[in-house]
């Protein structure tokens, strides 16, 4: 707390300004264990972030290890379908024969001169309700008033009804060759779960003899279709494939319940019905890029770990500089804190352990004795994956009831960082909760202490006021008494 220079000429003539802000500054210093705490404290919680982020980035990699790596395919190339595998798909090869393809149902209305005349007829009250159905049970169900019954008008409603239930139909005006206007409305699901039918309700003859449907729409295959009063544009209908000799039909041409890991995507009927094969292959290039990155992820987070925990002896001028003026080296945040290290205990072992028969070194993974950091030799692992994948999968998934290291480093990982799906607290976040509360009380104190300082300063230069002001007053009394005796 510094004191203003002005506030007084001090004690007979002596200014005591400079000895207050002395004694304000020097008691700053009560508060210096107090910010040193703080600044502790939020290196640590920042350290310990770093470490969590470090953490994160290395789970990813291990649940790669634990799964995908070793159970990415590649597919082969076909013509008539393309398909894609998920780590779920094992390697294999399935004859698949795509007889049909599925299609959406799209319908369409006679000709007419305008898309903004009005088609229907008047109803008693004024409205009629037009419901297109689909072959799964959903019913679209749009209402139309006496003027709103033109191509351009149903079609937007239809859009708008559609849009705000999440239908499945769309509905547009076209042009056809000789420039006559007609609704076309469209499926958006394929196959016979999005077949539609067309029907007016409440009254309206004119705009029921245009659009009611129920056979599909004249020129399908359907008997009574005739009777439609649309026209058949595209039918519904359901895709038709075999795999491996069984026939399967589907409403969609994107299919992934047949075989376990694998969507179809059918592009065109199998030429000549003749079935393509499907090949599924290990691709083990995905393992050699899963290592790569977990040796990389492991390395950066016990580079952090190494950094937070090194302990750097102070300099002569207590380590904030050299003899030369640089800064020095400082001790890491987290120096000497018990959780750290048993976090690097916990993964050094976990990576030097052997697994089965095999170990990382094996694969070409050698780690440092004294940093604990990992080197691949990229030469003995290609070599190692070329010759025995299935080796290199147990190191790291395990084999029967013993664990592998992925399974083990994941351990690790969710006891430090928690698990979200059980909503489970990690130590990382126990550590850091107590720095937080450590941080609050500390900012209380330093308020207190704050406070306490601002208290004792004013009192100080209250009692140098006050005598400043008492000896002013006697210095006035004996200036008169002297005036008087000296008249006297």
């Amino acid at each position: 707390m510094a004191i203003s220079s002005t506030a007084s000429a001090g004690v007979g003539g002596w200014d005591y300004t400079d000895l207050l802000n002395g004694m304000a500054q020097n008691e700053q210093l009560r508060l210096t264990p107090y910010t040193n705490l703080q600044t502790s404290c939020k290196n640590k919680v920042s350290a310990w972030g770093s470490i969590s982020s470090l953490m994160t980035a290395l789970q990813g990699s291990v649940k790669k290890l634990n799964g995908e790596a070793f159970n990415t395919m590649k597919v082969s190339t076909n013509t008539a379908f393309t398909a894609t595998a998920t780590d779920s798909a094992s390697a294999d090869t399935h004859a698949v024969t795509v007889e049909e393809l599925a299609t959406a149902h799209k319908l369409k209305t006679d000709a007419f001169d305008s898309a903004d005349k009005q088609l229907g007829s008047a109803t008693e009250d004024g409205t009629r309700t037009v419901t297109i159905t689909q072959g799964d049970g959903k019913a679209l169900k749009v209402e139309l008033k006496d003027d709103e019954t033109s191509l351009n008008q149903i079609a937007s409603a239809i859009n708008k009804k559609n849009t705000d239930q999440g239908g499945s139909v769309t509905a547009s005006v076209q042009r056809d060759g000789s420039g006559q206007y007609q609704l076309m409305i469209s499926s958006k699901k394929t196959g016979t779960d999005g077949e539609m039918s067309v029907s007016v309700d409440g009254g309206d003859d004119k705009l029921s003899g245009i659009l009611n449907t129920s056979k599909g729409g004249k020129g399908s295959n359907e008997a009574g279709s005739d009777a439609d009063k649309m026209t058949l544009v595209s039918a519904a209908q359901d895709a038709k494939l075999s795999v491996d000799g069984i026939e399967y039909t589907r409403s969609s041409n994107n299919i992934s319940d047949i075989i376990t890991g694998v969507t179809l995507n059918l592009n065109a009927k199998s030429k000549d019905s003749e079935p393509e094969q499907l090949t599924l292959t290990v691709d083990t290039s995905a393992i050699k890029t899963t290592l790569q990155d977990f040796v990389k992820q492991y390395n950066a987070l016990l580079s952090e770990t190494s950094a937070d925990s090194k302990y750097v002896a102070p300099s002569k001028d207590d380590g904030t500089s050299s003899s030369t003026g640089k800064d020095t080296a400082k001790s890491g945040a987290l120096m000497g804190d018990s959780t750290l290290r048993g976090l690097v205990n916990n993964l050094r072992s976990a990576a030097n352990n052997s697994y089965g028969s095999s170990s990382l070194s094996d694969m070409g993974i050698t780690i440092d004795s004294q940093s604990g950091q990992m080197t691949l030799n990229e030469s003995k692992l290609d070599k190692a994956i070329a010759d025995d994948p299935d080796a290199i999968s147990k190191v790291f998934q395990g084999s029967g009831d013993s664990a592998g290291l992925a399974n083990t480093l994941g351990t690790i990982v969710t006891k430090y960082l928690g698990d979200s799906d059980t909503k489970t607290d990690g130590i990382i976040k126990s550590a850091t909760d107590d720095l937080n509360t450590q941080l609050k009380n500390v900012a209380d104190q330093v308020t207190k202490t704050q406070a306490l300082i601002d208290s004792k300063v004013e009192l100080l230069r209250s009692q140098y006021a006050n005598a400043d002001a008492l000896f002013n007053q006697m210095t006035n009394m004996s200036n008169t008494l002297t005036s008087m005796f000296a008249k006297a």
